[in-house]
């Protein structure tokens, strides 16, 4: 192991003597990565106690890891041997206003022998600019630590709902009764790209994209059709519906079968193990909207929760309004963040703030709020 440099040096970009990057996956650096993401991700990851966990990275994500992703892998190595990395996903996911380019993270990563030397923050950096170069307007992460890429630019922003079904409210969706509902989704694959592509948000997905998430993503795939036709269709994880498509009665009458489905009848309502509830409850991850299957759920009353998406960064804000096609909101740069005008008024707002407005949750509900938030929405499948 080469002898690193102080924290102060390397923070200030210059890298410790030795290594190499940060650069591009090379062909034969992937495994290199991938033992990196399985260490750190899986191994060093487990409880206490715990058995190791399984090195899944490249089952869980061969969409990142692969040979025509090299150059969205970005890395530095010391002598051949890859000591920290992070992957980016590229997808274009369209909005009711247009279609913005996204860049998603994946195991941002850094081994430990090599960590408070500044690499992460290097090779982050290195990946907001291969994200530029890439034309991405944004980039999105999940991450259990956001104050650590605070200061990187990423901000906690955009919407998303969950709504909790159980045997007190299910029957409150529509009737499944004319369904016909089967985990025989492979021979529809074709409809249900078409069933995915009418949502009003998301990514578009080729035949081999959409079985390769539903493969991997998703534990269960149920369809439902009616007089022989393909209506609707849910992916599961545990139980949380993770992805649907269809009219929203009809989905909604599908997710009310699946729960009888997974719903154990014989279960004892009254023995617990633990803080755990001995009949299970079933959620559904949705975009923050008033239309479509959500909207159904907030008519019928179901109980729902509003999150933040994950993490956002604004890699190119001019290009992203011109991609939505907002032509009201002009905005200038200023050496702490932006100034952002509309309709006569202005703020001066920090790049964090800038994230807020534009993707919400949080509201300035005095400025622009006939454009602000914007509805996006990317789903969990296509999230890296």
């Amino acid at each position: 192991m080469s002898d690193l440099k102080t924290e102060k040096q390397a923070s200030g970009g210059e890298l410790p003597a030795g290594l190499d990057g940060p650069r591009a996956c090379g062909k034969y650096d992937l495994a290199g990565v991938l033992d990196l993401c399985n260490l750190v991700m899986r191994i060093l990851d487990t409880p206490p106690g715990k058995p190791a966990g399984w090195p899944t990275i490249g089952y869980g994500w061969p969409h990142v890891y692969n040979h025509g992703n090299l150059d969205n892998i970005r890395l530095i190595a010391d002598k051949g041997e890859v000591v920290s990395s992070v992957g980016i996903y590229s997808a274009e996911v369209r909005t009711p206003r247009g279609t913005i380019s996204v860049g998603g993270i994946n195991c941002f990563i850094t081994h430990p022998d090599y960590r408070r030397s500044g690499l992460g923050g290097m090779v982050l950096t290195d990946a907001h600019a291969k994200m530029r170069a890439n034309g991405h307007h944004i980039g999105l992460l999940s991450t259990l630590i956001p104050d650590y890429y605070r200061k990187y630019g990423w901000e906690p922003a955009g919407r998303q709902r969950t709504f909790k079904l159980d045997r007190g409210n299910i029957a409150h969706l529509p009737d499944p009764a004319e369904l016909e509902v089967t985990e025989e989704w492979r021979p529809a694959v074709d409809q249900l790209i078409d069933l995915h592509d009418r949502e009003p948000m998301g990514v578009s997905r080729t035949q081999q994209m959409f079985e390769l998430l539903a493969e991997r993503k998703f534990e269960r795939v149920f369809v439902a059709r009616r007089g022989g036709r393909l209506v609707a269709y849910a992916g599961m994880r545990q139980t949380d519906i993770r992805e649907y498509g269809g009219q929203p009665d009809n989905v909604a009458a599908l997710l009310r079968a699946v729960f009888a489905e997974i719903d154990d009848a014989s279960t004892s309502t009254s023995t617990r193990t633990g803080y755990r509830r001995p009949t299970i409850e079933m959620t559904v991850t949705t975009p923050d909207s008033v239309q479509g299957l959500p909207g159904l759920l907030l008519d019928q009353g179901v109980p729902n929760t509003m999150g933040y998406m994950g993490l956002i960064v604004l890699l190119d804000a001019p290009g992203l309004l011109e991609a939505l096609e907002i032509q009201d909101v002009e905005l200038e740069r200023r050496d702490s963040g932006w100034r952002v005008g509309h309709g006569g008024r202005s703020l001066d707002l920090t790049e964090h703030e800038l994230v807020k407005l534009v993707f919400g949750p949080e509201r300035y509900p005095d400025f622009a709020p006939d454009v602000f938030p914007i509805d996006f929405y990317q789903w969990p499948a296509d999230r890296v």
